[in-house]
């Protein structure tokens, strides 16, 4: 299927208000993404991320349309051959977390994209990086925004990789190798950034997960963005869940 627009698991970003029928945990008080008011949020210091060597040099990893995203995973040879070790440790968090996936979610149009709100204001594109803790099973999402800049000059040149290859997997079940900087991708260094408790915003929903969404967006042209819109899907973002009664922390303005 081409542009899917509906697919056999019982859910898709075109029904998101029925997600619970099949998905209990998607109808829970502490679902993600929200809408974070910065005058709601309270200032917190937070020790550096420490991110393994590995994430400053070319990795070969797996693209894969599933359906739902382009998800990208560790290939076999990496895992296998060169014991490939990409993990952060410090941020605030406890234990060792261990990449497990990145994808990016995105809308039809500029206006809409990104998962996350700052202020009510929608960003085009919003990238997750999965890291999981191997002995707790603590999950971990690292979030980015996007901008659209006007010339390639201004783009993330990984950003712009990934999305020229993702753009080549129109069926689901597509898969291709690209060799990626994941350093360069997320461009962590001294970047503001939110921390809150909340879910994966794919079903199950489940809850629980531990979100780092940072403010400073990344830039990306409408040309990567349309070779998406138009190649692979045409939206793939959950609308914003209620707060309810949590409180969303930053590491800046103190």
């Amino acid at each position: 299927m081409s542009c899917t627009e509906e697919t056999d698991d019982h859910w898709s970003y075109y029904n998101p208000s029925k997600w619970h029928e099949h998905f209990p945990d998607a109808s829970g008080t502490s679902q993600s993404p929200i809408d974070i008011k910065f005058h709601e949020t309270v200032a917190q210091q937070f020790p550096p991320f420490e991110f393994s060597p590995d994430h400053q040099r070319e990795i070969n990893f797996t693209l894969t349309n599933n359906g739902h995203q382009v998800a990208v995973t560790l290939s076999k040879d990496s895992e296998n051959l060169n014991q490939t070790d990409l993990s952060f440790t410090g941020g605030g968090l406890t234990g060792k977390f261990n990449f497990v996936n990145f994808h990016l979610h995105w809308g039809r149009t500029d206006r809409h994209g990104s998962e996350h709100e700052i202020n009510g204001h929608t960003f085009p594109a919003e990238g997750h990086f999965v890291y999981k803790d191997l002995e707790t099973q603590q999950t971990a999402v690292l979030a980015f925004f996007f901008y659209v800049v006007r010339s390639e000059n201004e783009e993330n040149s990984e950003w712009k990789k990934y999305t020229h290859i993702a753009s080549l997997l129109t069926n689901i079940g597509d898969t291709m190798n690209c060799a990626l900087n994941l350093s360069h991708l997320m461009q962590i260094e001294k970047r503001r950034f939110f921390r809150y408790m909340g879910s994966l915003t794919t079903p199950p929903c489940t809850e629980g997960i531990i979100w780092t969404v940072f403010l400073d967006p990344i830039g990306i042209t409408e040309e990567s963005l349309n070779l998406l819109r138009n190649n692979v899907m045409r939206r793939t973002y959950r609308p914003v869940q209620p707060i309810n009664d949590r409180i969303i922390h930053r590491n800046y303005g103190h």
